[in-house]
């Protein structure tokens, strides 16, 4: 298993994903139900989809090692969205642009959303 073999969640950096916004969908509802959502109480889930500010998660940038709070939502079909000062701490404090890669996973023994740039587009 390659280091990038454990992002279970991946996607590309859009330019609506870094220009302006506080938030980033995460699309591909099977795999945020399979890796994340599961791994919840149901009181958590019931709360991420009917709650408008969803639940607070910590996000570990295993990159730099740091823990940052944002919020997230779904709907039943588990398509999250992660917000609150996501622009901040993550496409700004990164300097992600679009094009880079980016990738999430869940860890269950620490209840945390992990977080990594795989790859950065250097164009």
């Amino acid at each position: 298993m390659t280091s990038h073999d454990k992002f279970t969640i991946k996607t590309t950096l859009t330019e609506a994903d870094v220009s302006g916004r506080d938030y980033i969908t995460l699309d591909n509802e099977e795999e945020v139900g399979e890796h994340i959502v599961t791994h919840w109480h149901p009181m958590n889930i019931h709360k991420a989809i009917s709650n408008n500010d969803g639940i607070e998660l910590t996000i570990r940038d295993i990159d730099t090692k740091s823990d940052h709070k944002v919020n997230f939502r779904c709907n039943a079909s588990y398509s999250g969205i992660l917000q609150g000062h996501w622009r901040l701490n993550f496409i700004e404090r990164r300097s992600l642009k679009a094009g880079d890669e980016i990738g999430f996973f869940w860890d269950p023994v620490l209840s945390i959303l992990c977080f990594s740039v795989l790859m950065k587009n250097y164009l």
